[in-house]
């Protein structure tokens, strides 16, 4: 059941995001796709904690400008943490610019999006007499993050790239799984900073 609910979510979510992306189209005045690498926040609080575990995504991002100082996005980033949590995302996110964005330009918005968790564990299986067996469990999270953008990117006519930093919390984190008696929760942070390259747009 929880694994029809999950399904349904994601499809849901998927169309909402392509409903938008298909309804901000007809208004856009550029667009483009872009490569993007983020660095970000670890995934999966554990115990005990780890004061150096971070997470990497490799994403694919297409942008749309509707005027000189409105525009969005829509990035897919799949990636993992140090300890081997792995994540797949799809963010939406608004953007204002401060000048013009037909050139490089600065900005702040919004974001909200999908984020999907898996993590594994060895489940410790007693089989009397003192000896144990191990069992390979994998688990599967779904939350929402939200949260703040802002960034510095060139005009989408022709080559381009962005710098940005996003920060938020993610709805539907907290108990992930139980390992060993100790448990896991998914992290509340949602926290990232991506470089953007290979950028290529045109004007409509």
């Amino acid at each position: 059941m929880e694994k029809e609910q999950q399904m349904i979510f994601k499809f849901r979510s998927a169309m909402v995001i392509a409903l938008l992306v298909l309804a901000s189209s007809a208004f856009s005045q550029a667009s483009g796709f872009n490569f993007t690498l983020e660095y970000g926040h670890r995934l999966v609080d554990r115990d005990p904690p780890s004061r150096f575990t971070s997470a990497v995504g490799l994403g694919l991002a297409y942008q749309q400008d509707f005027s000189n100082r409105f525009g969005a996005g829509l990035d897919f980033f799949w990636g993992g943490d140090s300890e081997g949590a792995q994540s797949f995302e799809g963010i939406y996110s608004a953007k204002y610019f401060f000048t013009d964005n037909s050139s490089t330009a600065p900005y702040i918005g919004s974001f909200i999006g999908v984020q999907s968790l898996k993590d594994s564990y060895s489940e410790i299986i007693p089989l009397g007499n003192g000896y144990t067996d191990y069992n390979y469990v994998e688990v599967k999270k779904l939350q929402v993050p939200v949260g703040l953008r802002a960034g510095l990117r060139g005009g989408l006519d022709g080559y381009f790239g962005e710098l940005f930093v996003q920060a938020g919390y993610a709805i539907g984190s907290g108990d992930f799984y139980v390992s060993n008696g100790k448990q896991v929760k998914s992290s509340p942070l949602f926290f990232g900073v991506g470089l953007s390259f290979l950028g290529f747009g045109w004007d409509h």
